[in-house]
């Protein structure tokens, strides 16, 4: 009776020692460890010290520690890289604006000659410098910081206002009865691209430098009108375009001071090479503000 209660045992055991088994926690997950630099690839090993993807110590020097603290450090690392980049793509920006400028332009030849007016007893000899004066204009801007130290903008430019110039000619209708009113009406449209160079000093303040290109379109119209010697009666009139298309090359220095966030004001001055029949070169003073996005 006692073998056969024994041998019962037995089976009983043995039937159930399997299931037993694989419900016995294995060494290797009683860790929360992440992996093992001895065995990175297979999901366990031999010796057991890689079950189901955690690691109870690293058999082959058991400085899991060690590793451990590389990896963190290898962690900060790229942390450290990525919010490095990240400052640095803080700075691309896009941005619109707008300009105030007063441009002072410089006349390119001594004299401008009218000779098919027919009232006019011989051509007509206009000294240019006293047709051109400051004028003042508005510009648009769209532009992108590309990074921390240059960027690109594109901008459209219009006078404010006609520079009108009106001028009494005693001379070229010798007629005691009648005398000559010359009006002269000179403005001009420019758009174009500037490379624009930044030297932060702080962030709040850059110094710049500009370089660029531009179409410039003048429109330059006059008019000459005969009146009698009372100024009662217009007798004749007579009206011409001299209007000139130039391409002219931009260079500017000044600075920019950021007040807040997405504002910046701006303040440049720049000089512009033309070649022009009537003007040269302009000298342009600039105010202006960005609003960054």
């Amino acid at each position: 009776m006692k073998k056969v209660i024994a041998l019962l045992g037995a089976a009983v055991f043995l039937d159930i020692a399997p299931a037993m088994a694989s419900d016995f926690p294995t060494y290797g997950s009683l860790y929360n460890i992440e992996w093992c630099p001895c065995n990175p690839e297979e999901p366990f090993d031999e010796n057991g010290s890689v079950v189901m993807g955690k690691t109870v110590m690293c058999p082959c020097n058991k400085l899991y520690s060690g590793y451990k603290k590389g990896f963190d450090e290898d962690i900060r690392d790229i942390k450290r890289a990525a919010n490095n980049q990240l400052r640095k793509l803080n700075y691309f920006k896009y941005y619109v604006g707008f300009d105030y400028n007063i441009a002072k332009q410089s006349s390119a030849s001594s004299n401008l000659t009218f000779d098919d007016i027919h009232f006019a007893q011989s051509p007509i000899h206009i000294n240019s410098d006293s047709i051109i004066d400051d004028q003042d204009n508005l510009s648009f801007v769209l532009g992108a910081r590309v990074s921390k130290y240059w960027g690109l903008e594109a901008f459209y430019e219009t006078t404010y206002e006609d520079n009108n110039t009106t001028q009494i000619d005693n001379n070229t209708i010798n007629n005691v009865d009648y005398y000559m009113m010359n009006d002269y009406l000179t403005s001009y449209r420019a758009f174009g691209v500037d490379f624009i160079g930044y030297i932060p000093l702080s962030s709040f303040f850059d110094i710049l430098g500009s370089l660029g290109v531009a179409q410039y379109k003048f429109e330059n119209s006059t008019r000459f009108s005969v009146y009698n010697i009372d100024g009662t009666q217009l007798v004749d009139v007579i009206g011409q375009n001299f209007d000139e298309d130039k391409i002219g090359w931009r260079v500017a220095a000044g600075a920019q001071m950021n007040i807040a966030e997405g504002v910046a004001l701006r303040a440049m001055y720049r000089y512009i090479s033309l070649g022009g029949d009537l003007v040269d070169d302009m000298k342009e003073f600039s105010i202006g503000v960005r609003f960054l996005f």
